[in-house]
């Protein structure tokens, strides 16, 4: 079939559509987004109705295309007929527009405005039969190829009821056709879900089905993968897959299309989720275009990825249960034999390298009361990471705490011949947690190394030592083991005593009576004064008083406590009673 594109008083130029035409997308929406060159040879078959396809129907076989030979791929969903001025309200997306264009025969701009006002709300060809066209606005010609828009002069003779049909006729078996195969794919997963297979293997039969890698992106965890992702290239995949991110692709869930890392389109679908996190199926255009009943597809199957992701959740809190409480009873030394131990650990799929040393640690967050929910959501999310810092690391909560159990290979003691201290790798680890736990300020505190399972719970002791030294004597450090406290920890064991009491009364009692009395925060500058390292205008610059107020200030607790700050001794005296009071006495050893 030969169409022109002209005016009637002038030549134009003959367009041949040939059968093997076929457009690759379904519709506007569709090419919204650009996307990756696709691969030809899996390029999939259309099953839209196109403006192209239109022109070839018998009706249209003396029909001309006036303008907007590039937009001949659209998709018609529908076909309206309007014969008033205003039509723009009553159009909707998709729709072939037919009309005797009778309004705009006397206003000829008012037919150039109304092209890209058409187009703008997605109609996909317009068609105008000419009973009393003598000539077609040349500017709305122009228009219309620059829009895009294709323009169709039907013979004056044409039936509008006649097209109607036709063109529905056309439409809905398109869709009939589709209906059909989209009810097969839902079927066929259906029965897949009955038969158990799990998440994977529905995720592997989607790829297998859409010719595209699929993937359930949820938030705050690792994605799950079809095999196509799976099983490819790391190197290759690695930007492609650090892009499957809840953030990132849950932009497209309101429109549907998000672009992905190395310009991939991806189609995005929310999966309905109750009582659980947010969660979305993912249609990856990798290997071939991304068509109509694709998209339809993900949004159909997105239901039955619910199904699933519930069930994957439920199992996943019954195990994580029986962990919890298993570590819990570990770290509380309610696990007496290494039978029972081992007994409970196969049973609970925990893998605990053996020959390893471990030791506990305790997470010290922002949030100083976390609930208790929280807690077993993040040690569920921290058993299921890897981290670079650990081969593997078991995390629980225990009381209010977030407890962690960490192995230490011999390779990270950097001297054999010092005592083993974990404390690089829980630099190293600490860099990790905190961008993945979202707490920019969060401390570790550990115990020593537990050569054996049954010394677990000593070193967890150990560590809340730790925590406390820490809190009380004011350590700034970011990562704080028991073995590095010092004189801290030697402090912290010094019992109730008269002795204690004798000490304090000595050194500390008679400031802290000062500055009740208004004697000038003399408690406060002394400690400052230690911490400057003995700098009388740096203490002066951190406490934003006068350099003559700080040394009023040092020569009054000089002459209340009968001591010299030149003298190393008395300066030793002062420091320890200024830390041995913010302590509470110890009333155990050594764990």
């Amino acid at each position: 079939m030969t169409m022109r594109t002209c005016n009637k008083e002038r030549g134009g130029q003959e367009i041949k559509f040939e059968q093997s035409s076929h457009a690759r997308l379904g519709g506007i929406d569709m090419a919204a987004i650009p996307r990756k060159e696709p691969n030809s040879e899996n390029r999939p078959e259309n099953k839209a109705f196109t403006v192209m396809e239109l022109l070839r129907l018998p009706i249209f076989s003396h029909a001309r295309l006036l303008a907007g030979e590039k937009g001949l791929q659209g998709a018609i969903t529908r076909v309206n007929v309007m014969e008033v001025p205003e039509v723009e309200p009553w159009v909707r997306p998709g729709e072939l527009l037919v009309t005797t264009g009778n309004p705009f025969l006397e206003e000829p701009d008012r037919f150039k405005q109304l092209i890209p006002e058409l187009a703008r709300r997605g109609v996909v060809a317009l068609g105008i039969r000419t009973n009393r066209w003598n000539e077609w606005p040349e500017e709305a010609v122009e228009e219309a190829n620059r829009l895009r828009f294709p323009l169709i002069e039907l013979p004056s003779d044409t039936s509008f009821s006649d097209i109607v049909r036709t063109v529905m006729e056309s439409v809905l078996a398109q869709e009939a056709a589709q209906l059909a195969d989209l009810q097969n794919r839902i079927h066929s997963m259906t029965k897949l879900l009955l038969e158990g297979s799990g998440l994977y293997a529905f995720l592997d039969a989607m790829e297998t089905m859409l010719g595209n890698p699929v993937a359930v992106v949820r938030e705050q965890e690792k994605p799950w993968l079809s095999e196509g992702l799976r099983n490819a290239d790391p190197v290759e995949v690695w930007p492609l897959v650090q892009s499957l991110t809840f953030r990132q692709v849950g932009r497209g869930m309101s429109n549907g299309f998000v672009l992905l890392q190395n310009a991939y389109r991806a189609y995005v679908n929310p999966i309905p989720a109750r009582r659980m996190k947010q969660a979305c199926l993912v249609l990856v255009e990798r290997n071939r275009d991304i068509v109509p009943i694709d998209a339809l597809s993900i949004e159909r199957l997105s239901s039955l990825a619910g199904l699933e992701l519930a069930n994957v959740e439920a199992v996943r809190e019954v195990e994580g249960k029986y962990l919890d409480q298993f570590l819990q009873d570990w770290l509380q030394g309610k696990i007496v034999s290494e039978s029972d131990w081992k007994l409970r650990a196969e049973v609970c799929g925990c893998v605990i390298p053996e020959q390893v040393p471990l030791c506990a640690a305790i997470v010290g967050m922002t949030d100083r009361e976390p609930s208790a929910e929280k807690l077993r959501e993040l040690a569920r999310r921290l058993r299921s990471e890897r981290l670079r810092a650990v081969d593997s690391i078991l995390a629980a909560p225990v009381g209010g705490d977030l407890a962690l159990l960490v192995p230490v290979p011999e390779l990270v003691r950097v001297d054999p011949q010092a005592e083993p201290s974990p404390y690089g790798l829980l630099q190293r680890l600490l860099a990790e947690l905190r961008p993945l736990l979202g707490d920019p300020e969060l401390r570790l505190y550990a115990g020593r190394l537990a050569p054996k399972p049954e010394q677990l719970p000593a070193s967890l002791s150990q560590a809340k030592r730790a925590r406390q030294v820490a809190e009380v004597c004011g350590l700034q450090d970011e990562v704080v083991t028991y073995d590095r406290l010092g004189v801290y920890s030697l402090l912290y064991l010094i019992p109730s005593s008269e002795e204690r009491e004798q000490f304090l009364q000595r050194f500390s009692l008679p400031l802290q009576q000062a500055d009740r009395k208004g004697g000038g925060r003399l408690v406060e500058t002394l400690e400052m004064f230690f911490r400057c390292n003995g700098n009388i205008k740096l203490t002066s610059e951190k406490l934003f008083a006068h350099y003559n107020t700080v040394v009023y200030r040092l020569d009054k607790i000089q002459s209340i406590l009968g001591v010299s700050l030149d003298d190393p001794e008395d300066r030793l005296q002062l420091q320890l009673s200024l830390k041995l009071g913010q302590i509470t006495p110890g009333n155990s050893g050594h764990s």
